[in-house]
């Protein structure tokens, strides 16, 4: 079987997702590292693959995906993969469907944005911070991990589901880059954090994998504690 080339970068969160989806499932993939910094995702060559500049991307032969979760929803499909990440059943996956449709504009822009304002503007780009940006964007984090708390994982282990599933890889890849600030995303939630050690014991080693990009990211940028709640 010809493997799966992946086109990512590690402190990014989608891509992390992707890499742990494959990982976990034994679908065989080669890796190619997108220097962001050095502009690569907006070259010739990358921009044939992923026409947006953005990661992460596959290619399968000549046939290219783009956006993280079409991404492993096609991947899902391709290699037919336990059901419980993606399942057949209508029901239960409306209920991922409807966190994923959710999580773009809540839990990613809270979790995203929050990291880009904290770090990538006076750390890479050395301009002064926002505070009022940062207390919108905290504001947001606090309300998706109340509707995580509340909704998403109230009387469920997993999100919208009794077992693992894409939507829980994707909600914690997210979530994960904020514990670099030092927050606690299950201090105040006791729903979030048995979740959270669920999801990561399922995913054993692999999770741990993935974040070694992003723990060596914000070691070096000598990243602090940030004030949350």
């Amino acid at each position: 079987m010809s493997k799966i080339d992946f086109y990512s970068h590690l402190a990014s969160p989608p891509c992390r997702a992707v890499q742990i989806f494959m990982k976990v499932n034994g679908i065989p993939f080669q890796y190619h590292h997108v220097d962001l910094p050095k502009g690569e995702h907006k070259t010739e060559n990358y921009l044939r693959i992923n026409p947006i500049g953005k990661i992460p991307a596959i290619k399968d032969g000549d046939f290219c995906v783009l956006e993280s979760m079409a991404i492993v929803q096609y991947l899902a499909e391709k290699f037919s993969t336990p059901d419980h990440w993606y399942p057949e059943d209508i029901a239960v996956r409306a209920k991922i469907n409807e966190y994923l449709c959710w999580h773009h504009t809540n839990t990613r822009e809270g979790a995203g944005y929050l990291f880009f304002e904290v770090v990538m503007i006076p750390k890479i780009r050395h301009l002064p911070r926002n505070e009022e940006t940062i207390k919108s964007e905290k504001m947001k984090l606090s309300a998706s991990l109340d509707m995580m708390e509340n909704y998403f994982l109230n009387g469920y282990p997993f999100i919208g589901s009794n077992e693992i599933s894409i939507a829980d890889l994707f909600a914690l890849c997210e979530l994960s880059q904020i514990e670099r600030l030092g927050i606690d995303i299950g201090k105040k939630r006791a729903n979030v954090k048995a979740w959270r050690e669920r999801v990561i014991a399922k995913l054993g080693s692999y999770y741990n994998e993935a974040h070694e990009t992003i723990i060596g990211f914000a070691r070096h940028f000598n990243v602090t504690t940030e004030p949350f709640e």
